[in-house]
């Protein structure tokens, strides 16, 4: 698979597209999205190592937009985290940027894009006292999520971190001792920001969904929607179909056949939570170096994209 190559994989019918994006990038340069919203993308990429951008591109319009990576202005000793959404009551997007010197440093540099300015702007600080911010962001009714961390190597999580576009304005919810597995992403389920933590215990691999709620005094908590069991800590969560969960196992193999050779499988799996069911969606298979070829396809889920302006 090339580097300039993208593959649009429909979990309804399995067909693969590969598409290619509007920019090259060639043998030097790379690129990883950053968040998809309503039909657009936001890449960040380089054509040259260090000289980055970041860009907006409907693929079924094919419109975009180039935006400078304000990244640059720090330099490779510091840490990024990005966020990408709308801006409420209207339809304009926004690139949120973070970046620390150290994990230990106190300040956080903190930046916003508005595709209706064009431009970057400060107008905000970030809350004192964030450690570690996860990379993987959620957008959920005009704010932005991001999982903090502290302890030894900041792995154990401490808090959801939230940015509200509307206020311009931080604000922080620790997350629960029973809600402190091993691993935990970001998701959002009936509307609301959801934490998903897995663990394995004595009773095997168990997952647990938590949502960010108010309590009576309009403090937002995390409470505990439900639990079930798992199958893997490895599974890592995708995002919500009405109440069904997919899940997204990323493998890399060995298999002995005539001669060995290494592999690796993305298994799309759709998990029905009330029932305890799974469907298989989508499995593929790379093997090292050739290009992704079909295993199984099979799937019932339906496939919406909308779009705003780029």
């Amino acid at each position: 698979m090339g580097s300039d190559s993208l593959y649009i994989v429909n979990a309804a019918s399995g067909e693969e597209v590969n598409v290619q994006h509007p920019f090259g990038v060639g043998i030097h340069g790379w690129f990883r999205i950053l968040g998809v919203l309503n039909g657009n993308i936001c890449f960040k990429f380089s054509r040259e190592q260090d000289d980055t951008r970041l860009l907006v591109w409907n693929p079924t319009t094919q419109c975009s937009r180039e935006i400078s990576d304000p990244h640059k202005d720090h330099g490779r000793s510091f840490f990024p985290v990005y966020g990408f959404g709308h801006v409420p009551n209207s339809d304009a997007y926004t690139v949120i940027h973070m970046c620390k010197r150290d994990i230990a440093d106190a300040y956080v540099f903190f930046s916003r894009y508005c595709s209706r300015r064009s431009t970057w702007f400060h107008c905000v600080d970030c809350l004192p006292g964030v450690e570690k911010i996860d990379p993987n962001s959620v957008f959920n009714n005009g704010h932005a999520y991001w999982i903090t961390g502290t302890g030894d190597s900041y792995a154990t999580p401490k808090s959801v971190l939230c940015y509200s576009v509307e206020d311009e304005s931080f604000s922080e919810v620790s997350i629960p001792v029973g809600a402190i597995y091993t691993v935990h992403n970001l998701l959002t389920h009936k509307e609301k920001l959801a934490l998903l933590a897995h663990t394995h215990n004595e009773f095997g691999y168990v997952a647990a969904i938590w949502h960010l709620n108010e309590d009576a005094d309009g403090n937002k908590i995390l409470e505990q929607y439900c639990r079930f069991a798992s199958r893997s800590i490895r599974e890592n969560p995708i995002l919500f179909v009405d109440d069904n969960l997919l899940l997204l196992v990323n493998n890399s193999k060995e298999r002995e056949l005539l001669v060995n050779y290494r592999y690796r499988e993305l298994v799309l799996t759709e998990y029905d939570i009330e029932h305890g069911t799974r469907n298989l969606l989508v499995r593929r298979a790379w093997r090292y170096p050739e290009t992704p070829h079909p295993i199984t396809v099979r799937s019932t889920l339906k496939y919406f994209a909308g779009m705003f302006p780029v």
